[in-house]
């Protein structure tokens, strides 16, 4: 038959043989598979990502592609799923029970220690402890250390929390911005120890660690360090110093609501505790006027976002799940700034207008200790004023 066909149409027969032997409908390999997958996940098809890579674990469970591929599944399960710690723990459980080998389960086991320290400390704790014994040289070992700490410090073990942030320096993947976040933590660490033992040798050393941390790339460590100093330098009873360094953030980071604001209440306390009752009328004025809305609920409601909007991504789902804002440091800080403005109107001889301030304590933030505590101070007031007339 090839003969018939003659010399003309001898050019088609390798691709004649090539037809014979490709299977129809040929299945596609891993790499495609994988390839394909990816590339729905960046254009956001998510659904369809994930029917890809699981034919890719069905068809080649043995694929060097396959631990890739379950822990894209349980990335994918953080989107779709994201009120769902439960399916999020299995989905990356399940990366760890398939292929315990490999670096991907490293990598899951981190996540997991992540979603369980927003509702089990203690187990989240466990997670990364396990995570730094077996994966000690891990790319995100000194990421995982970073974050045992503060977890150690919501339990409040601070020498726990202070071992571990001292640790990140010398853990692998342990980057200069990662190094400064941790070297602020710790003297954090070190003001608590005053708080808990009124050991003043913990504020030098503070002081000194957020000095070193002047000249950080990232400006929210600098902040937080610039208040940290000013705080240890009240604590240890430097008043003025203090002042001026709280004065100094409030006008570095005056674009930025969440420390102008810390600042501005910070200049505040120093003045009220330097008996300087004026000045610190109008600091706390300074506070609560860079606060929005124009009764004292409104701006305690506005200061509570900033806060919110401050904090790390783990610890708002954990806020606006639970309404554990209350527990967070300095959200607070519009009632007592309101109230400590009183005070400091009643210091001042100012008795009528301290007890306008504090009669609005009460009528904003009634049934708190601090409403009881402006309620007596009212009565201090009308003594005052009746002693006058």
């Amino acid at each position: 038959m090839l003969k018939r066909f003659g010399c003309r149409y001898s050019a088609w027969l390798p691709l004649l043989v090539l037809l014979l032997t490709t299977p129809l409908g040929a299945q596609a390999d891993d790499s495609d598979l994988w390839s394909e997958a990816c590339a729905k996940v960046d254009a956001g098809d998510l659904a369809g990502a994930a029917t890809l890579l699981n034919q890719l674990l069905t068809d080649f469970p043995s694929s060097p592609k396959a631990p890739g591929a379950q822990l894209k599944l349980a990335y994918i399960k953080m989107k779709t799923s994201p009120d769902s710690v439960a399916e999020q723990l299995d989905a990356f459980s399940q990366v760890m029970t398939k292929y315990a080998s490999s670096p991907e389960a490293g990598v899951a086991l981190v996540r997991i220690g992540y979603l369980h320290s927003r509702t089990d400390t203690g187990q989240a704790v466990k997670d990364f402890e396990d995570f730094l014994a077996v994966y000690k040289d891990h790319p995100q070992s000194a990421r995982v250390t970073r974050a045992l700490g503060g977890l150690h410090l919501r339990n409040l073990e601070l020498d726990k929390a202070e071992a571990a942030f001292d640790a990140v320096e010398g853990a692998s993947g342990a980057s200069t911005a990662l190094v400064d976040e941790a070297t602020m933590q710790s003297a954090f660490v070190k003001i608590m120890r005053f708080y808990a033992s009124k050991d003043k040798t913990s504020l030098t050393a503070a002081i000194s660690m957020f000095g070193g941390l002047s000249s950080a790339a990232d400006a929210k460590v600098r902040a937080k360090s610039e208040l940290g100093t000013a705080e240890s330098l009240l604590l240890l009873g430097k008043g003025a110093e203090a002042h001026e360094k709280y004065k100094a953030a409030a006008q570095t980071y005056s674009s930025q609501p969440y420390f102008k604001g810390l600042a501005l209440y910070g200049a505040a306390i120093c003045s009220k505790d330097m008996q300087n009752a004026e000045l610190a009328v109008i600091e706390f004025n300074a506070f609560l006027d860079a606060q929005a809305g124009s009764t004292l609920v409104e701006k305690d409601a506005a200061w509570r976002a900033i806060c919110l909007a401050n904090l790390g991504s783990y610890i708002q789902v954990t806020v606006q799940r639970n309404g554990a804002l209350d527990e967070i440091p300095a959200n607070g800080i519009v009632p007592k700034a309101a109230y400590l403005k009183g005070e400091c109107l009643y210091m001042a001889g100012e008795y009528s207008e301290a007890q306008k301030q504090l009669s609005a304590v009460v009528s904003a933030f009634p049934g708190t200790e601090l409403a009881e505590s402006a309620k007596n101070a009212v009565a201090r007031c009308r003594m005052a004023i009746g002693g006058v007339q």
